[in-house]
Formats: structure tokens, C-alpha cells, sequence
């Protein structure tokens, strides 16, 4: 089990107050925790599995341990929202911005195609930008021209429309006529497929704290997110295209 043995500062952003901190393994990690809610965590661990699994470019994750002596130790910003406990730990990487709106036109469309259908299948909202602004959960590393996705504690949304998903989604343009186009179908079946075959060795390793909250209030309903998930992996998802 990674160990984290440093607490550095709060991240810059982020509204579960993710904090930048060293590991046992010498890395850099941006690590969520008590601030991000236990059923927050286990989204963001299962979602990060299935978006890994299903081929997005996510940085590397794991799930760490933070010692309750460090974390009441640590006296610097956000210290209410620090607690001991296992945490989920995203790896840092160097040289990343916050994806830009102009940026949009520069990714690959295969990629954009992709962020959007997982999107879309794991019915997640929180990855909005316009001219205006909004809020991607997406990093751009510019130097090597390279997306990566971040950010899936809001996965498996109870509140979750469709007219808004394809309103603010900020790949919502990539959609032209996909339920017409074959074989791209059936390669994003075979995609959300291999990422469903990822489901149980992910849940395996939920930290069964984090499983307390939803066994007193069944909030999160693991079967009923597979099954929904099967479906759509069975076609039902070209169903909820616009």
C-alpha cells in the first residue's frame, strides 16, 4: 500500500480540496480524501478504473494510506479538511494547464469522441467549457501535446439529465450521426465491454471504510450502476444520442 509521508499544500483548484503530496515512493501525488466524502471516493476509484480501462488517458492512480499522526500534524491551508485514512492518490504531472477553450481544435477527434461517449455512459455532467469558461476537468500538457482526464467523483449522477449533458459537455460537437456509423459502434462497445470486465477487480479493492456511509444508506448501489452499464455496453446507449 502506498504511504503518503509529506503533506505539501491544497491543489490550486478543486472543490473536494485535493492536496499535493509526496509518497513513499518518492512521488508526487494529488491525493483525495475526507473532503471528497467516502461516496465521492469510491466513484472517483471506480471511475477512474473504468475510464482507464477504457482506453482515456488517465494520469497513474492508486489508492494510498494517510497516517491520522500526519494528517494532525499538517498546519498549513485547508487543515480542517485534511484526515487520516486511505485516500485516493493521482499522480502529479509536470508542465499541465487547465484545458483552454481554443485548445479544443488542437486534440485528436478520436479522443474527444471518447471523453465524451464515457461521459456520457458513466453519466457524468461535471466536465463543462465554452468561450466563456467553465469547469473541463481536463489537463493539457503542452509540450507533448497530450489530454489527460481527471476527476470522477461526480460519476453515476442520481440527478443526471440529458439535455443538459448535451448542452454544456465540452465535446458535445464531437456527435455527428453516430448511431449511423457501424463499425466506430462497435469499437466503443468493445471499449465499454473491456471496461466493465475492469469492474470487479476495482471494486475488490475498495477500501471497505469508505463502504460504511453506504451500508447504513445505500446510496451507492453497485449492482444497479453494472446493470445499467451492461445495457448501454449491449447498445442501449446509441439510444440516448441527440
Amino acid at each position: 500500500m502506498l504511504e503518503i509521508v509529506e503533506i505539501i499544500r491544497p491543489a490550486d483548484q478543486g472543490r473536494t480540496t485535493p492536496f499535493l503530496c509526496t509518497a513513499c515512493d518518492g512521488n508526487s501525488y494529488f491525493v483525495k480524501g475526507y473532503a471528497a466524502s467516502s461516496i465521492g471516493l469510491v466513484k472517483e476509484w471506480m471511475g477512474a478504473n473504468l475510464a482507464q480501462a477504457f482506453g482515456l488517458p488517465v494520469p497513474e492512480f492508486q489508492l494510498a494510506y494517510l497516517a491520522d499522526a500526519l494528517a494532525n500534524a499538517y498546519e498549513g491551508p485547508a487543515a480542517s479538511e485534511l484526515k487520516g485514512g486511505y485516500v485516493f492518490a493521482s499522480k502529479q504531472i509536470p508542465s499541465v494547464t487547465e484545458l483552454k477553450f481554443e485548445t479544443i481544435p488542437h486534440l485528436d477527434k478520436t479522443t474527444r469522441l471518447a471523453v465524451l461517449l464515457f461521459d456520457l455512459w458513466v453519466e457524468h455532467e461535471d466536465r463543462t467549457l465554452t468561450e466563456l469558461g467553465g469547469n473541463p476537468n481536463l489537463l493539457w500538457k503542452p509540450d507533448e501535446s497530450k489530454l489527460y482526464v481527471i476527476d470522477h467523483n461526480l460519476i453515476f449522477d442520481p440527478a443526471f439529465s440529458h439535455e443538459s449533458f448535451w448542452t454544456t459537455h465540452v465535446f458535445k460537437s464531437e456527435f455527428r450521426n453516430k448511431q449511423d456509423d457501424f463499425i466506430e459502434k462497435q469499437t466503443f462497445e468493445a471499449r465499454m465491454q473491456k471496461a466493465l470486465d475492469s469492474w470487479q477487480s476495482a471494486w475488490d479493492k475498495v477500501p471497505p471504510e469508505w463502504l460504511e456511509y453506504n451500508a447504513d444508506y445505500s446510496i451507492f448501489n453497485p449492482n444497479q450502476h453494472i446493470q445499467r452499464l451492461t445495457d448501454d455496453a449491449n447498445g442501449n446507449l446509441w439510444l440516448k444520442l441527440p
